[in-house]
């Protein structure tokens, strides 16, 4: 509930972000617009990987499968990591299958040196500041209609060509099965 609140109620860099008891991505909402925000993130590290399957549910499960075992220790240190949020879902139609690229953001206290995944197929890479265009949704009956959600930000943000309407990112802070309190991302460029 804090991280929604914040996004809705405040125009001010938040400086560390808690939802559930979970850390996750510190934001500036820059600016507030008919159907959506723009919110600015600062430089993150992402544990991410891959699942490829015909059903986008198997290919999240797969993906979310390997990011979870690095979590609990299957890294370099054997060290569990604590959760963030959100997860972050990145999907790619594919011939006859869904390419889905999942991150994880790595917590704030590792991010400068975060355990090294035993799993080839986890990369770590630190993002520069970012800036995403956001549209908040609290409840979606199915998956599909995420789509249809993202399709209404883009066209919401047809007016401006700094955000980049050719693929969009799926922000889950229910984990990454949930159909609640998701957000559609797509990025922006400086203006």
């Amino acid at each position: 509930m804090w991280r929604v609140v914040s996004v809705i109620l405040c125009a001010f860099t938040i400086e560390s972000c808690v939802y559930k008891n979970f850390e996750c991505a510190p934001f500036t909402v820059v600016e507030k617009r008919a159907n959506y925000m723009i919110l600015s993130f600062p430089a993150l590290t992402w544990a991410t990987t891959t699942g490829i399957d015909p059903l986008p549910l198997i290919a999240e499960y797969k993906a979310f499968q390997k990011l979870l075992r690095y979590v609990r220790g299957k890294n370099d240190r054997r060290q569990e990591i604590n959760m963030t949020l959100p997860f972050r879902i990145k999907t790619t139609p594919g011939k006859g299958e869904v390419i889905l690229e999942m991150s994880w953001m790595i917590p704030k206290t590792l991010a400068d040196n975060p355990p090294i995944p035993r799993d080839k197929n986890i990369t770590l890479h630190k993002e520069g500041p970012r800036m995403y265009a956001m549209k908040y949704i609290r409840r979606v009956r199915r998956r599909s209609a995420l789509d249809e959600e993202a399709e209404v930000l883009r066209s919401s943000a047809l007016d401006d060509d700094t955000i980049d309407k050719t693929e969009f990112y799926i922000a889950s802070y229910d984990g990454p099965y949930a159909l609640t309190d998701i957000e559609i991302w797509m990025k922006k460029t400086a203006a």
